[in-house]
Order: C-alpha cells, then sequence, then structure tokens
C-alpha cells in the first residue's frame, strides 16, 4: 500500500532549458533538412478505422467546448503531416520532457523551433487561423459556477499544446500517432467509449485514420501526441512526484491505521462528460502531512479510481471503500489534504489544489482533467485550508464532507 505514496519536490524553475533554440530549426523552413522517420512500426495499436463523421462529433450542448475542439481539430490537421519528420518528432518530446506537464506548448515553438512554427501557422493560415490567435480564444466558461464563491466563476484559460501521455515509455524512433483529442460517440458500442480519432502514416506515405484507446496508451511505445487545450502552471509552482520514496521511522507508538472513502455521491448538474451512457471516472488524489519530529510530506503519485458515475447516478448516494489514506499515530499529527476530480486519461495535467510551500515551491495536487473546473470536493485554491485531521476520529468512526458538488464521507479501518 505504501507504494501508492511518493514524495513530490518542486522544480525551481519551470521549463528549465526548454527555450534553447535547435540549431536544425534556425535555418529558414525551405532548408530545414526533413529526416523521415526510420521505424514505422506499429506496436500494439488496433487498427480500428474510424467510421464517425468528425464533423458531428466536435458539436456540443457546451458552446466553448465545442469552440475547443474545433480549434484542436484544426490544430491536428496544420501539424499531422510534421509526424512523418523525425527532426519535428524530436523536439516535440524533448519539449515535452522539459516541460512537468507530459506537455510541449506550441507557442513555444516561435523560440524552440521557429521553422515548424512558421509552417504550422502557415497551414492553419488557409482557414484564418495562427497558433496566437486561436491561444487568445482558448477559453472556456465554468460549468454551473457557484456565486458564492467568486473563484468558481472564473473564465479558465488555456493554450495550444501537445499532451503526450505514455512519455516515460515511448520509442522516439517510431512513428507518432498524432490525434486532435476529438472523443468518438459510444452511445451505440459501449467497448469504444473513451475512444479518441487518431491519424498516423504508413511508409509509404498514405494518411490512415483510427480509433485510440486509454489502454492503448498503456500499452503502445509509439509516442502519442495528443492536442490538447492545455494549462501552463506558473514558475515554481508545479511539483512531480520523486523517483525516492520517503519512510517514516516506526515504532511501538506509531502503527499504521487506514482510512478508506465510504460514502460518495455528485449532485446534479455536476457532471461533465456528454452522452446518455457515457461515464465519468470519479477519482481521488491526495497528500499526508505529518508534522511530529521533521515535516516531510508523502504524495499519492497515482489517481485512486471511486467510481463510475452515469447520467442517471447523480444525486444517489454510492458506498463505495476505497483508500483514503494510511495514517501513522497518533493522529494529532498528521493532516491529509486532497481532492477529488473527474479523470480523463487523453487530457493534460491540471492543478487540483496547492497543499503547503515546502523547499521553495509550492506543492500541489496534480490530476488529468478535461477543463480546470473537474473538481468535486474543494475549490482547487482553497484545498491548503481543507483536510482530514484525522484526531476527529478519537470519537467519530467516520467524517462526512459536503460541497454543493458532491458528499464524500471517510471511515476509519482498524
Amino acid at each position: 500500500m505504501k507504494n501508492v505514496f511518493r514524495l513530490f519536490v518542486i522544480g525551481s524553475v519551470f521549463l528549465s532549458g526548454s527555450c534553447q533554440k535547435e540549431a536544425v530549426v534556425e535555418r529558414p523552413l525551405e532548408e530545414v533538412e526533413f529526416v523521415k522517420v526510420s521505424n514505422y512500426k506499429l506496436d500494439q495499436i488496433p487498427l480500428i478505422e474510424n467510421t464517425q463523421d468528425v464533423n458531428e462529433l466536435m458539436k456540443s450542448d457546451d458552446k466553448d467546448g465545442e469552440k475547443l475542439n474545433k480549434y484542436l481539430y484544426e490544430i491536428g490537421l496544420a501539424t499531422r503531416e510534421f509526424i512523418m519528420d523525425a527532426n519535428f518528432n524530436r523536439i516535440i518530446i524533448e519539449m515535452a520532457e522539459k516541460s512537468q506537464t507530459q506537455t510541449a506548448y506550441l507557442l513555444d515553438l516561435e523560440e524552440v523551433a521557429p521553422a515548424y512554427f512558421r509552417a504550422i501557422n502557415n497551414n492553419l493560415a488557409k482557414n484564418g487561423l495562427s497558433l496566437q490567435e486561436i491561444s487568445d480564444d482558448m477559453t472556456h466558461a465554468p460549468i454551473n459556477p457557484n456565486p458564492e464563491f467568486p473563484q468558481t466563476c472564473k473564465v479558465e484559460k488555456y493554450e495550444p499544446g501537445i499532451f503526450i501521455p505514455n512519455l516515460k515509455y515511448l520509442d522516439k524512433t517510431k512513428q507518432p500517432i498524432i490525434s486532435p483529442n476529438v472523443e468518438v460517440d459510444c452511445s451505440k458500442d459501449p467497448s469504444i467509449e473513451d475512444n479518441i480519432v487518431s491519424w498516423y502514416y504508413s511508409a509509404e506515405g498514405e494518411l490512415e485514420e483510427i480509433i485510440l484507446s486509454e489502454e492503448t496508451s498503456l500499452n503502445t511505445s509509439n509516442p502519442l501526441f495528443l492536442i490538447n487545450h492545455s494549462w501552463r502552471p506558473k514558475s515554481g509552482s508545479f511539483a512531480m512526484p520523486s523517483s525516492e520514496e520517503q519512510h517514516v521511522e516506526e515504532s511501538d507508538e506509531r502503527v499504521i491505521t487506514q482510512f478508506n472513502s465510504e460514502e460518495i455521491s455528485i449532485k446534479p448538474g455536476y457532471r461533465h462528460e456528454e452522452g446518455i451512457n457515457v461515464k465519468s471516472e470519479f477519482c481521488y488524489i491526495g497528500a499526508r502531512a505529518y508534522t511530529g519530529g521533521p515535516s516531510y510530506f508523502i504524495f499519492s503519485s497515482q489517481y485512486i479510481k471511486i467510481k463510475e458515475i452515469r447520467p442517471d447516478d447523480l444525486g444517489d448516494i454510492f458506498i463505495e471503500p476505497r483508500l483514503h489514506s494510511p495514517v501513522f499515530t497518533p493522529y494529532a499529527n498528521n493532516k491529509v489534504y486532497w481532492n477529488t476530480f473527474e479523470r480523463d486519461w487523453n487530457r493534460g495535467i491540471q492543478d487540483l489544489g496547492t497543499v503547503l510551500n515546502i523547499f521553495g515551491g509550492n506543492v500541489y495536487l496534480p490530476g488529468n482533467m478535461r477543463y480546470a473546473g473537474d473538481w468535486y470536493a474543494w475549490i482547487p485554491e482553497t484545498v491548503n485550508v481543507h483536510a482530514t485531521p484525522f484526531e476527529w476520529f478519537g470519537w467519530e468512526e467516520s467524517v462526512r464532507f459536503e460541497s454543493w458538488k458532491s458528499i464524500y464521507e471517510v471511515h476509519k479501518i482498524e
């Protein structure tokens, strides 16, 4: 169980080194040396042809969501031909590696690789667009904000990026699969839920359109380039999991007790996924702070899936035991800062709340979400004043947390 929890440490400079210009692309566009991808092997990519009309798939009752769908599709059309160029692929992967969100921010290409920046803009210009103009209009109005809390009424602001979900285990020599991140309609076929329209090229340069699943993203070594409306963290405010695990010295007085979620509910109006039978993944992520002796933080580097919520589940209360936290006693020295959120595997990391300032930077909870407002328990800006203080359990076997969006109950398990 302790493998679920890892230390998050802050990088002092966001995108350190990401603005180093690549010599190969400092020359004018027409002089850039095109290097054909050498490995066109498809590794565990099921070739399921997309048979649905992408223009219909982009439509949405959420007009800002529909706008963003169309922008991502236009960027995809303007960018996809470049995945046949090994130099372009290398640059995008390196940019994502240097970011802290597994994302290559396309506006940064103007400095990192200006020739490709111009080339993408030249393609976008055919439809009267540019990366900067799209970025300026990449906004999303919050769904059902609460007027009592002004933070929930802020318009969300994004910028165009390429999110690479399999960044840690891809093979840089293989051709990428690129996607405009348009989700398919699974109302008649639940097996393709959460699949996205994607493209790749054959070794002969033939364009193919398929659909791509999360399962494929976990198994393939082909780089997955997912066009996304991306959140860019402020410098010095984003943390990633450390490879080193932090342990507490155990003693006779300090034993581990487990706390689980129990009852959960999402209230009507606060589930985002569209469609009659489409499920939303209701998930949890948390950080435990121990203040007895040397202070340290242990973060969950893995989200914990609690429940798949369908439209007719809204307002219902479910008994769904899931890990909330293993905690050392005495309880008075422990708090867990946490949030619940709707997870989307194909969207980049966003902020679920800053916990505290340590190691010279803010440590915060990350979640793969479509929109910044897809949290359920706490307004992210206020997470650092909400916690599970385990001394409460001295007289209670459970504590119920309720917001206007959800219910989340925690139980002690001896």
